[in-house]
């Protein structure tokens, strides 16, 4: 039998995808067969008009996994799944079908990662929380919490309780994103609480902003943008969004005061925006992208100059201030594409994630 570990989260957007990939990363090195399994997953993407989810996918596509995707993500939460449940639609059994779908990952494994998609109690709805699933797949729990001392203590504390209500055992714990500014103190004070408590800690990572802002394909993909122009430059980051809604001079600037990767948002008629940045690109290099608002055709002199840069351009048929909102409102997501990304992540977990720990419990 394989050994078994599961990966779960305090809460949202903590970095346990990030976490999960990159200990398959270090596993990989440990072991000659590793495997990978989501049991539940909530975001999801279409292949092959079949639904499969990102998090299955990325792993499957990063490691070149032979795995079935379907046995890698067995059960997928799509809208309408948890009211068929609750009045008892579902005839198959959401339990066999995970364990079934785990035995298929087994076969060919020393060890299996399961990703949980949350912290403890997700799923409790249609009985397939976390906890449960982790009792049920008899695997050991790495729970992964975000930086800080207190609130990091309090989430981690509530969720061990769950897992181990359901007879799990807890491995370790991985706390994510401590600001580096806060990096001594915190892990020095985190060390010394969990020393005295006796639960092991794996990990403790500082924050990172490559892997906390998107990249443009993921904004790309989010907001259903048609991309016009740098197709081939999507992986760049976004760190700072600039609406241009000033006159040219007083854009050119705003973007030379910052030292940060812009996307700029502007209007798809304010062809004085466009012809003044872009004749400047040059010189601005901070300019990740351009996001445009609207569908009016770009004039030929901006058609022109686009033969000759390598700006990605992005175009939308929303308002400006809306897009801005949502690019600033999205969640944060590791895709195959973003090569620099998982870069950093793997030279992190490499300098910061205690890997004889973690072996060590299995």
């Amino acid at each position: 039998m394989a050994k078994k570990l599961f990966i779960a989260a305090t809460g949202s957007n903590v970095g346990k995808t990030s976490i999960a990939l990159g200990l398959m990363y270090l596993l990989r090195k440990k072991y000659k067969r590793v495997g990978f399994i989501k049991p539940v997953s909530q975001r999801f993407v279409e292949v092959s008009k079949n639904k499969v989810g990102e998090d299955a996918r990325l792993m499957k596509e990063c490691f070149k996994l032979n795995y079935q995707l379907s046995d890698m993500n067995p059960v997928v939460v799509e809208k309408g799944l948890t009211t068929k449940h609750i009045n008892g639609e579902i005839k198959i059994s959401l339990e066999n079908r995970i364990q079934h779908a785990y035995k298929q990952i087994e076969k060919d494994a020393d060890l299996v990662l399961i990703e949980g998609s949350g912290h403890a109690g997700v799923g409790s709805v249609m009985g397939m929380s976390n906890a449960h699933v982790a009792r049920m797949l008899d695997a050991k729990v790495i729970l992964v919490c975000e930086g800080g001392i207190g609130r990091a203590v309090d989430k981690m504390s509530l969720d061990k309780a769950l897992f181990e209500q359901k007879g799990c055992q807890i491995a370790g714990v991985v706390v994510n994103k401590v600001l580096q500014t806060k990096y001594q103190k915190i892990s020095g004070l985190l060390k010394k609480w969990f020393n005295k408590n006796k639960i092991p800690l794996c990990g403790i990572l500082p924050y990172s902003s490559c892997l906390s802002v998107p990249s443009l394909f993921t904004i790309a993909k989010e907001i259903k943008a048609v991309v016009e122009n740098g197709e081939k430059y999507l992986e760049q980051n976004v760190e700072k969004i600039i609406v241009g809604a000033m006159q040219p001079d007083t854009l050119l600037d705003i973007l030379k005061s910052i030292d940060q990767k812009i996307l700029l948002i502007a209007s798809s008629d304010r062809v004085d925006i466009l012809t003044a940045v872009l004749s400047k690109c040059h010189a601005n290099n901070n300019i990740a992208g351009i996001l445009l608002s609207g569908n009016r055709e770009l004039p030929e002199s901006i058609k022109d100059i686009l033969k000759i840069v390598n700006m990605p351009i992005l175009r939308a048929d929303k308002d400006v201030y809306e897009l801005a909102s949502q690019v600033h409102e999205l969640t944060t997501k590791i895709t195959i594409r973003d090569t620099n990304k998982i870069k950093t992540l793997y030279e992190l977990v490499e300098e910061y994630m205690d890997i004889d720990a973690i072996n060590e419990s299995l």
